[in-house]
């Protein structure tokens, strides 16, 4: 059986501190903070989705810039 895929948002912790926070649930509805034992699992897991992701995209085919001129 496969696991419930998870939400993730990572946002700033106050505007003063510049430490990051990060958040999970099953919805975003549903999202609470990660204690510090649980950052490390949801970062791991994020990378490997990410991971996967790229496996899943196609290879680019020639140049493309955004900065092209017109």
């Amino acid at each position: 059986m496969q696991n419930a895929p998870q939400t993730y948002v990572i946002t700033l912790n106050s505007p003063s501190q510049k430490g990051l926070r990060l958040w999970t649930g099953k919805s975003i509805h549903t999202l609470r903070h990660c204690s510090v034992k649980q950052i490390g699992r949801a970062l791991m897991e994020i990378q490997q989705q990410m991971a996967d992701l790229h496996r899943t995209l196609p290879e680019p085919r020639g140049s493309y810039s955004l900065n092209r001129a017109r």
